[in-house]
């Protein structure tokens, strides 16, 4: 009896063991598809899949199917029972729909290639993994369930990998070339890491999502974005690398993530940037070769500590937001290393809170500590400043400073009666930047190299003295609307500009000089009421140039050289000009649209066109002024009426006076004309009346030079 017990036992425990059903459409095997052999199959089963084209099949039983060499699915392959197990087949989807559903839970998807024409994995269930596939569709992987897991796959598509209002996803160890290669939507607590892309889109994105993992990928290629993380919260994006792109890791208005021990190298436009997110933690990432290192945009409350820029166009660049706290920064070898300032729109509020950034001296810029000054007064900084900026500061003092590569050298915001003295910027955007600053002086001070040389924007009473801009790729010397400024002693030198002053009111420039720049070597535009006094403007397009700037007052300047005008005067009025020198230029003086001009006791000699050129002037008086041995004219006048010129000096021009318009060139017989060294008269004034050229006539001109006084 016993031994009958134990034969009926191992009947019974063979019959529960699982079995293995072969798929072969020759004949040989159990079933001719692979829908038959899910038919035949119980719980646990194994189905072999021979080499060969079957078509697709629907999963409702827990089974193992695996392929030889081969052995290819056609169509969609639904797994709809849990803790099922697909390895090693070729599958190819239909036009419409995914090529494998994984819709229960606990599956494993194991060395396929999956090749579909719409989308190849969808899974709807929980627990699923897809590992060491090769997938290549324009939709690759799309995820609704949770806790599912893509590990060492590779993958080529349009989309990689979706996460779709789902949580506590991984997708690891995988290599991905797609236009988006992996995506969060909504989605929580999920993990991508390890993974390598190349691409031209977006590497991996995350939208509206939050307390996610981006950890030790490699992301490489043309792409818009390596990280880009939209409206989200709380994720972390650490140890990553990131090359090639248009942005390397971005947040766009999102909150509370960490950015920490990433390295950002040669992507165009920023390593990270934030744009109108707050209270991000940026830390230990390493940044070289990018257009800026980290570059924050709106961005306020954020916290960077420990980064490293290099080698960047800009190494930090925090732009329109605020209240960001820099620690232990080293920034060098940038061509610019720190920027700071209103961002492109040029425009901030009144309380310049774009300005205040809490910023201490741990920050290093080329191995020099960061000045960065918010609301203080009656200090001096230290003269080893690798950047100034002095934000809303009173009584400041700041001399002796040697400060290169940055945005703004010395950046003075809202500040009154500070000082920098004796200091030399170099290679930087802006040298010395004033901006909203009421009497701040800055004396005895170079720069060179820079874009523009020493900036006043909106200031009032300052002063530059003494001051030398060189080489400046813009203006050696540059002022917007501002009043009172006073240039006193400064020189610009090869300078686009050499100084110029735009919508500026009551300014001063005496005895400075402008030499060498290719466009002007002083310039007003739309600026009123200013001075310029005994400067020099030499080998320039123009000398003088002001172009709208009304009641200005040009007196003992030298303008000599220069390749087109002495001094040119364009649609402005009530310009008085006394006592100038303009030799050697195209144009002594032209005047173009003018009114009210006063001219007197300027010289204008061998200018290789004209001496004096008018052109659709009024109500213009040119008196005591030597023209002499100008090549084409001493004074050409084109549709000009109203004006009078008298006791001027013409002498050996190539042709002394032309002018088709009304105008008068004499003051009456008592005062007499002009002197023409080619009308030779008898008394002064004679009655022997000089023609002139075009119309005009001088009725009493003189026999003598200076015969009037």
């Amino acid at each position: 009896m016993k031994a009958l017990h134990a034969l009926i036992l191992l009947l019974v425990l063979s019959s529960c063991q699982a079995k293995t059903l072969t798929v072969d459409g020759k004949g040989s095997g159990d079933a001719l598809n692979l829908q038959d052999a899910v038919g035949m199959a119980a719980e646990g089963d194994s189905i072999l899949i021979m080499p060969g084209n079957y078509s697709g099949a629907k999963l409702d039983k827990s089974l193992n199917i695996t392929g030889l060499k081969g052995a290819n699915l056609e169509g969609s392959l639904i797994v709809a029972a849990p803790g099922c197990i697909i390895s090693h087949i070729n599958l190819s989807g239909p036009d419409d729909g995914p090529c494998i559903s994984l819709a229960s839970s606990g599956s494993i998807l194991l060395g396929c290639n999956i090749t579909s024409p719409a989308n190849a994995v969808s899974i709807s269930g929980e627990g699923n993994r897809v590992k060491n596939c090769t997938i290549s569709s324009p939709r690759g992987v799309e995820i609704l369930g949770a806790k599912n897991e893509i590990l060492e796959s590779s993958i080529s598509a349009e989309t990689a990998v979706v996460f779709n209002q789902t949580h506590g996803g991984l997708v690891e160890g995988c290599r991905i070339s797609a236009l988006r290669g992996v995506a969060l939507e909504e989605s929580h607590d999920s993990t991508v890491s390890n993974n390598s892309y190349s691409g031209s889109g977006l590497a991996i994105v995350l939208s509206r999502s939050h307390g996610n993992l981006v950890l030790g990928n490699i992301l490489s290629g043309a792409m818009v974005s390596g990280i880009d993380d939209f409206q989200s919260q709380g994720n972390n994006h650490s140890q990553n690398t990131i090359s090639g792109g248009q942005v390397g890791i971005s947040l766009r208005q999102s909150q509370g993530c960490n950015i920490t021990g990433n390295k950002c190298h040669k992507n165009e436009r920023a390593g990270i940037f934030l744009e109108g997110g707050s209270d991000n933690s940026l830390q230990d990432n390493n940044l070289s070769e990018n257009g800026n290192g980290i570059l924050l945009q709106g961005s306020a409350q954020n916290v960077l500590a420990n980064n490293s820029a290099s080698q960047n166009r800009y190494g930090i660049s925090i732009r329109a937001c605020g209240e960001n706290r820099l620690r232990h920064s080293s920034l060098w070898g940038n061509t610019y290393n720190l920027r700071i300032d209103s961002g492109q729109s040029g425009q901030q509020p009144s309380n310049y809170n774009f300005f205040v950034q809490d910023i201490d001296g741990s920050n290093l810029v080329d191995n020099k500590p960061v000045c960065y000054l918010v609301g203080e007064k009656d200090v001096a900084v230290p003269s080893d400043c690798g950047f100034l900026g002095l934000v809303s500061c009173k009584n400041i003092r700041a001399a002796d400073l040697n400060i290169t590569n940055s945005s703004a050298g010395v950046l003075l915001l809202n500040s009154t009666g500070c000082e920098v003295l004796g200091s030399r910027i170099s290679r930087s955007e802006w040298g010395y930047m004033l901006e909203d600053c009421l009497s701040c002086i800055i004396s005895d001070s170079q720069a060179a190299n820079c874009t523009v040389g020493f900036s006043a924007k909106s200031t009032s009473s300052c002063r530059l003295e003494r001051d030398g801009s060189a080489n400046c790729s813009a203006e050696g010397f540059r002022a917007d609307g501002s009043q009172g400024l006073a240039l006193v002693q400064c020189d610009a030198r090869a300078c686009q500009w050499g100084i110029s002053l735009h919508g500026c009111r009551l300014c001063r420039i005496q005895n400075c000089s402008a030499a060498y720049g290719s466009e002007d070597g002083i310039f007003l535009s739309n600026s009123h009421d200013c001075s310029l006094l005994a400067n020099a403007a030499t080998s320039c397009q123009r000398g003088i140039s002001l172009a709208g700037s009304n009641s200005c007052l040009l007196q003992d300047n030298n303008v000599s050289g220069n390749e087109m005008d002495g001094i040119s005067l364009q649609q402005l009025s009530s310009a008085s000009l006394q006592g100038n020198a303009a030799r050697h230029n195209g144009q002594g003086i032209f005047a173009q649209s003018c009114r009210g001009l006063n001219m007197k006791n300027n010289l204008l000699e061998e200018n290789s066109r004209f001496g004096l050129r008018m052109s659709g002037c009024q109500g213009c008086n040119m008196l005591e002024n030597s023209i002499s041995g100008n090549s084409m004219a001493g004074a050409n006048l084109v549709d000009c009426s109203g004006n009078m010129l008298y006791h001027n000096l013409f002498q050996d021009n190539g042709q002394n006076a032309a002018d088709n318009g009304a105008n008068q060139w004499d003051r009456g017989e008592e005062a007499g004309g002009n002197y023409w060294s080619d009308h030779p008269v008898v008394g002064n004034p004679s009655r022997e009346a000089r023609q002139i050229p075009g119309g005009g006539v001088d009725r009493y001109p003189f026999a003598d030079p200076w015969g009037w006084r």
